[in-house]
């Protein structure tokens, strides 16, 4: 059995290796940068290092350049795992800094117990050059051209997102639900760049068609869609799991007659919370050869988002058609006027409570938007703005001011890719369905607890009751308790004795449950700010993202039930869940 660390900042990454390490009967250390690796080696003397190359703190060069200048340490078996888009010139680069193996991401699993086997029974590896000056230049030009694309990337999705908010904006403020689908059939073409679009809905699952769009085809090809359409087993097959879905004629995917050639589709269901209205199709990458898992999560994030507006305006145009029969109604049965008019007061409140609910949509949608914007053109800007000024050091050769710029964007570019993971967490929470199972909640905290647990240090300190089983969707419940330990444990962390207990309130009907800390608190008044959206009471001294109660909210809500919070200023605070009817109790606590 040889001893491995394995080098990478994604813990998703690193499982992996772990796991291939532990099946083959090997003993695997980690570390999330190069710095902790340097104290890694030299405390565990490990056979074999696996690491990955652009990490925050010490890259996966300066790494290995330490390692090889450090005498009792310089032995050691390096392997590079990376996604480098610049294959040639990092393995030109890793041979350089004493490297000789390299694997690019992702690699098979077999392909990378093979290279661990290979490096743990090779030779030591080479020194390396003697031209120190060359390898900075070289190694500083590989990680900007590097991080240089992943500023053009995060700017793209910028420009993503803030359209596909512009059209979410555009289609709450549409009470005609057909003019709303041709907007929406349109605007997924537009926003994903395909050659056409297709959209059908229909009124219930075993119905006939109720409306198809088509933007991009030619009168022929949209009347042989609507034939098509009408049929939709081959639409039902292709989407019948409710989940987007890319396919491409070269992976040997059957297309009927009637679609129009096409080399690659995008399709995505288009669905409330309540159910499947239908489905949108989109045909040809324009400039690709095909789309992207990136274009998969816009379209089902854009279709489910027209989900919810189009079932809220097919109620609306119902409630609409409902008060004028009421009113021809009045004028024909005016012996029953006082009936009629009881009934067409409450459909007026019905209406009023619509148009509220439809407003405060389109006022979220809004602030949304706003939030977005603003949250993201600071890191946008701080990157572009560090990144020029890298290139000027770079070319004055300069490395060690030019590092210092680098380390900027790396760290710009995680506060980034951190927010967009916010959002699509946040929308995950608000379009998930249910999955009802009895869950035993001391389990799913203990599971919790040992997801949070730092290794190699002390036991966290939480106090846990004893908790009922109750009836809920495991994964969702888990993020409710992640997200609230989590930020218990984050505003403890200046508190000389912290201390956090998860409780649960007796009493009958569904358990109230709560997690409570001796932190920081905050002030009362201002504690429903905490569930919107990147709203955040505290400072920058607490990491976060202003988004994690936002989900806490909305998983709640989901199920049902709700969730508050009670706190005093440096009196630590209190927060209170429930899962309503879906969180009824199964055994008892």
């Amino acid at each position: 059995m040889s001893k491995v660390l394995v080098v990478d900042d994604q813990v998703s990454n690193r499982e992996l290796i772990v796991t291939l390490l532990k099946y083959a009967g090997h003993e695997p250390l980690e570390a999330a940068d190069g710095h902790l690796a340097l104290a890694q080696v030299r405390e565990q003397h490990p056979d074999l290092v696996i690491c990955d190359i652009l990490m925050p703190t010490m890259d996966g060069y300066e790494f290995v350049r330490q390692l090889r200048a450090d005498p009792a340490i310089a032995h050691t078996e390096v392997v590079f795992y990376t996604a480098t888009f610049m294959e040639r010139e990092a393995r030109s680069l890793a041979r350089s800094c004493g490297v000789s193996t390299v694997m690019m991401k992702p690699s098979e699993p077999d392909e990378i117990l093979r290279t661990i086997e290979r490096s743990l029974t090779g030779t030591s590896p080479a020194e390396p050059v003697a031209n120190a000056q060359q390898f900075d230049r070289e190694h500083l030009r590989l990680l900007t051209d590097k991080l240089a694309l992943k500023v053009s990337e995060l700017e793209s999705a910028n420009r993503r997102l803030s359209a596909l908010t512009e059209l979410n904006l555009q289609l709450a403020s549409e009470h005609d639900p057909h003019v709303m689908l041709d907007k929406v059939c349109r605007g997924a073409r537009e926003l994903l760049g395909a050659r056409y679009a297709v959209l059908a809905v229909r009124e219930q699952a075993d119905e006939e068609l109720a409306y198809i769009s088509t933007h991009g085809l030619a009168p022929a090809q949209a009347k042989a869609m609507q034939a098509l359409a009408a049929d939709a087993s081959w639409f039902s097959q292709m989407a019948g799991n409710g989940r987007p879905r890319r396919f491409t004629t070269r992976d040997g995917a059957e297309l009927p007659a009637q679609l129009p050639p096409l080399g690659s589709g995008l399709i995505a269901p288009i669905a409330s919370l309540q159910r499947t209205h239908g489905w949108v199709l989109l045909g040809d990458k324009l400039g690709a050869p095909a789309f992207t898992s990136q274009d998969e999560r816009m379209l089902s994030t854009y279709a489910a988002q027209a989900g919810r507006i189009y079932e809220n305006g097919s109620l609306y145009k119902k409630i609409k058609q409902t008060a004028d029969q009421l009113a021809i109604e009045v004028e024909e049965r005016k012996r029953a006027a006082r009936e009629l008019s009881v009934a067409n007061e409450t459909l007026e409140q019905r209406v009023a409570q619509r148009t509220s609910e439809l407003h405060d949509v389109i006022e979220g949608l809004e602030s949304f938007n706003r939030s977005v914007s603003h949250d993201l053109r600071g890191p946008l800007g701080g990157i572009a703005n560090a990144a020029r000024l890298a290139q000027e050091f770079v070319a004055a050769h300069e490395p060690a001011k030019a590092t210092h710029f680098l380390q900027v964007i790396a760290t710009q570019a995680d506060v980034t890719g951190q927010l967009v993971d916010s959002l699509l967490a946040l929308a995950r929470a608000s379009d998930a369905s249910l999955n009802l199972e009895a869950v035993d909640m001391n389990g799913l905290v203990n599971d919790v607890l040992a997801s949070l647990q730092p290794p190699s240090q002390p036991p966290l300190p939480v106090a846990v009751d004893r908790l009922p089983t109750i009836h809920v969707d495991r994964k969702l419940a888990r993020q409710v308790l992640v997200n609230l330990i989590g930020n218990a444990l984050k505003f403890t962390g200046s508190v000389q004795r912290p201390q956090v207990h998860v409780g649960v309130s007796p009493g009958p009907g569904a358990p109230v449950f709560c997690v409570k800390d001796n932190g920081v608190g905050f002030d009362a008044h201002k504690g429903q700010q905490l569930f919107k959206p990147f709203h955040r009471l505290h400072d920058h001294r607490f990491e976060g993202s202003g988004v994690g109660l936002s989900i806490v909210k909305r998983i709640c809500e989901c199920h049902g039930g709700k969730v508050w919070a009670e706190s005093t200023p440096g009196q630590g605070a209190c927060f209170f869940f429930s899962f309503g009817d879906g969180g009824t109790r199964s055994t008892g606590a």
